[in-house]
């Protein structure tokens, strides 16, 4: 039977507005609780991220299996060492060989995915997990230990990339290429006032402040570089900014 035509007292109608109320505070604490959560997560993966990174770099510094010798978790070492093992094949192309397929390291996987990404005309802002999966969809790999760590050091070092207001998105930033283009002129600027100074200011300064220009016109050139890679040169531009290098 249903309960038509039945008026529900004041005594439910209060009860059932109370409930309701409860239910939303219930609600907003959970959705808090998962924001919470959610950027924790991230900032566990950006550790996870950075550990893989140090990892990598003493892998290259000291490879593992061209020594001898090993450290338990805990610093104590084991009584018998391990048996050397094989060093991994390279193979070109940011890429290193695992199993039958090859698997993308360090920049190669931040332009792959980039240009991925790119190519997807629905909107450049995607949550890093999403994009890794989008990566892995196209068929590629990810080298180390923890693939996604390592995917969102690369992604937030891309000179493309810049993190949106939500947590754990990242989006395409296609005036990059423009903007460090500027950056670059700016800096070349700087170094020529600096390398013109007249003969009486401090040369230990002026040396500095050389140093300092040449590191942040090298970095810039590097990204400036790659965002054209990944992207394309800006045909209106490229003159422009290839003067500014030949002044350097």
């Amino acid at each position: 039977m249903r309960p038509t035509g039945i008026k529900p007292s004041t005594r439910l109608l209060r009860a059932a507005a109370a409930e309701r109320a409860d239910i939303a505070r219930r609600r907003d604490r959970l959705h808090a609780r998962r924001e919470g959560l959610a950027a924790q997560l991230d900032e566990i993966d950006a550790s996870l991220a950075a550990l893989d990174e140090r990892e990598s770099l003493l892998g290259r510094l000291a490879p593992e299996s061209a020594s001898p010798f090993t450290v338990d978790a805990d610093g104590a070492e084991p009584a018998q060492p391990h048996a050397l093992q094989p060093l991994t094949a390279e193979v070109p192309n940011g890429a290193v060989s695992n199993g039958d397929r090859a698997a993308l390291r360090g920049p190669a996987i931040r332009e792959v995915a980039v240009s991925l990404k790119a190519a997807h005309r629905d909107g450049d802002a995607l949550h890093y997990r999403a994009w890794f999966d989008l990566l892995t969809s196209a068929g590629y790999q990810v080298a180390g230990k923890d693939p996604l760590a390592v995917f969102l050091t690369q992604l937030s070092r891309s000179p493309l990339v810049r993190k949106s207001t939500q947590a754990g998105v990242y989006e395409i930033d296609r005036e990059a290429p423009h903007r460090l283009a500027r950056q670059l002129s700016s800096l070349q600027t700087k170094l020529r006032e600096a390398t013109s100074a007249p003969s009486t200011a401090d040369l230990s300064e002026i040396r500095a402040q050389r140093e300092e220009f040449v590191n942040a016109i090298r970095h810039t050139e590097r990204a400036l570089e790659e965002a054209e890679r990944v992207l394309g040169a800006d045909p209106a531009r490229a003159p422009a900014a290839t003067s500014i290098r030949a002044a350097g």
